[in-house]
């Protein structure tokens, strides 16, 4: 059995084990609080850098901003120009085509007119070839309207892929802002008798090139990473992916392209 001695050294050493324990928890508070004074000044210091940054960088965004937005009014007043002088050339053509079937008609009928009436034989010949001649310029009239009609309806759905693209114009700019879209509308004009260009050879080698883009990306791409990786103005991409999804080689989902 331990004497009274020995229980008053225990107790002594727990009572000083204690004081130690105590001490050591303040030097602890004392350490965790000088961190979290560290760790408000370090955050404070760094959110008035990001402020200061982001002042910096919304100027040259918002230059950006108009910048891209200037284009994009100059291609829709150029692409409105453009129909309306379409539109213009094939009206003058018509008209004179018909002009000239009309002169034509009567310089036929003044002939027919002009025959001697001892050769009705001959004049009954020439009515029928006249009658021929009349019906074969009438089928190549309706021929020639039946073309227009169909270029018409080519040029319409170039005016739809051009709403297309500008709607996704539209929401680049918006995902860059990180703001509220302009709402700029595009022409609502129908696109008539404007004529269409014909694909060069380095418009097809570059399309070519997009669709084996797409073809190895098949997790889909976006029209702005088309226009990184070529070097193109976006809207000549834009056309050229158009063209794909037009011969049923390329389909759009949302924002993405892919190869089909």
């Amino acid at each position: 059995m331990p004497t009274r001695e020995e229980m008053r050294s225990l107790a002594g050493e727990i009572v000083r084990s204690y004081e130690d324990r105590i001490v050591g928890l303040e030097q602890l508070r004392e350490t965790v609080k000088m961190d979290l004074k560290g760790f408000q000044n370090s955050r404070t210091a760094m959110a008035k850098e990001l402020r200061a940054d982001l002042a910096k960088v919304r100027p040259a965004l918002a230059e950006e901003d108009r910048k891209r937005q200037a284009e994009a009014r100059e291609f829709i007043g150029e692409l409105c120009q453009a129909v309306a002088e379409g539109k213009a050339a094939v009206k003058t053509l018509l008209s004179e085509f018909d002009n000239a079937h009309n002169a034509m008609s009567q310089e036929l009928k003044a002939d027919l007119g002009k025959i001697c009436p001892a050769l009705k034989e001959e004049d009954r010949k020439r009515q029928s070839e006249a009658r021929e001649f009349m019906g074969e310029l009438g089928r190549v009239v309706a021929e020639g309207k039946a073309a227009t009609q169909a270029q018409l309806k080519q040029l319409a759905e170039v005016q739809s892929g051009a709403r297309d693209e500008w709607q996704i114009l539209s929401t680049i700019m918006q995902e860059k802002r990180g703001g509220t879209m302009l709402k700029v509308k595009p022409p609502v004009e129908e696109i008539a008798e404007e004529e269409v260009a014909g694909i060069t050879p380095e418009t097809a080698a570059l399309r070519n090139q997009v669709f084996e883009y797409l073809a190895n990306h098949p997790d889909g791409t976006r029209l702005v990473e088309l226009e990184q990786e070529f070097g193109v103005a976006r809207i000549k991409v834009a056309r050229l992916l158009k063209n794909l999804m037009d011969e049923n080689k390329v389909e759009k989902q949302e924002l993405l392209y892919f190869a089909i």
